[in-house]
């Protein structure tokens, strides 16, 4: 919510968006886009891997925050096999991650990070490592 309405805010005023959300991979799309077009991604680029127009996948993923417990970043740790259905987990576990997530909040729950004596806060990273089993149909 947070990231859409800064989005919004930033086209209203004309500004570029920051680039403060990292993705690994990088999605083709801005936002996760309707399933007819992620479906057509993966009949184009997966047609192998879809069997009676539907798709199986184990995906693991880590999401990465920052010393505040802010989320700052997605990574794909473990392929579905299919490359447009990662970008779109990518996209969708963002989406999912930040539903209820509140301004100046931390989006990671119970947790302190105490830091060395002259480590830099931006030098940390908080991972937290997820896996989900895919079933989508096309």
């Amino acid at each position: 919510m947070r990231g859409v309405l800064l989005a919004a805010l930033l086209a209203l005023t004309g500004a570029a968006a920051a680039p403060d959300f990292s993705y690994q991979p990088q999605p083709r799309w801005a936002e996760d886009p309707d399933t007819d077009v992620v479906c057509a991604a993966i009949r184009a680029e997966c047609a192998g891997a879809l069997k009676d127009d539907q798709i199986e996948a184990e995906w693991s993923y880590a999401e990465l925050y920052n010393s505040d417990g802010m989320l700052v970043g997605l990574r794909s740790l473990q392929s579905s096999g299919c490359k447009p259905l990662d970008e779109h987990l990518l996209l969708s576990h963002h989406h999912f991650a930040t539903t209820f997530s509140e301004p100046g909040k931390p989006d990671l729950d119970n947790i302190t990070v105490e830091l060395s004596p002259g480590t830099p806060k931006a030098a940390v990273r908080l991972i937290k490592r997820g896996s989900t089993q895919v079933s989508i149909g096309c």
